[in-house]
């Protein structure tokens, strides 16, 4: 069976997690039907988004709108804009910049947090914002590709997942929901459970990559040119 509808991935969460919708305990703090089930599939459809980039997967990217300027480098150490309110995870490395001119030509190079106090055109993530570092020059146009999230959940939702991977979901959704006081069973469950969602990761690691070309070990990455 296709998992190609949301009432079918509604109840093949049900079933990995043995319980069903009728469960009082998941209506005890006012929650309608469906509504706890909802929660864990939204969980677990971002945490599977964030698994299939780790395997490399180029799915959910966008281009976010031109980024705009916030604050001064001689008072705030830099230059900030808020990341996309949908923003899962930057479409971009240490090698390749996640900051595109209006062509797609890669601008700066990102640096972690830790290394804010570098000058010159590069940027990082921080909380919810995107920095630039002192003496950035950007042009006026610059936009932010990344990967977006998955809608949340709800009757209504527009299944945005690889239809082969979509088991993913139901498994890392209910490998979260395992761990709530409100989960009816034991340690059995649990480790169906856990090779459920070891089984899924495989299916779906064929999925993520779309090319035969082997995996790449990125050199360390260097800020400058003299050690």
């Amino acid at each position: 069976m296709e998992l190609d509808t949301v009432a079918k991935v509604l109840y093949a969460w049900y079933r990995l997690v043995g319980t069903t919708s009728a469960d009082g305990a998941l209506t005890d703090l006012g929650e309608g039907t469906n509504d706890v089930a909802y929660l864990y599939l939204t969980r677990g459809s971002r945490k599977a988004q964030r698994w299939m980039a780790d395997m490399g997967y180029g799915g959910w990217r966008k281009r976010g709108s031109a980024l705009s300027w916030s604050g001064a480098d001689a008072t705030d150490g830099g230059r900030y804009s808020a990341l996309p309110s949908d923003f899962l995870r930057a479409y971009g490395s240490a090698r390749l910049s996640a900051l595109r001119k209006a062509d797609g030509t890669p601008w700066g190079q990102e640096v972690t947090a830790h290394e804010e106090t570098v000058k010159g055109d590069f940027y990082y993530l921080r909380g919810e914002q995107l920095w630039i570092t002192r003496l950035a020059n950007p042009p006026s146009a610059l936009y932010l590709e990344y990967h977006y999230k998955h809608p949340a959940w709800d009757g209504d939702t527009t299944i945005d997942f690889p239809m082969d991977a979509r088991p993913l979901i139901v498994a890392e959704a209910a490998n979260v929901a395992k761990e709530e006081d409100w989960f009816p069973h034991g340690p059995e469950i649990e480790q169906k459970i856990e090779r459920a969602l070891a089984r899924a990761r495989e299916e779906a690691r064929g999925v993520a990559r779309q090319t035969k070309q082997p995996r790449q070990f990125q050199r360390p990455r260097r800020i400058g040119n003299r050690w």
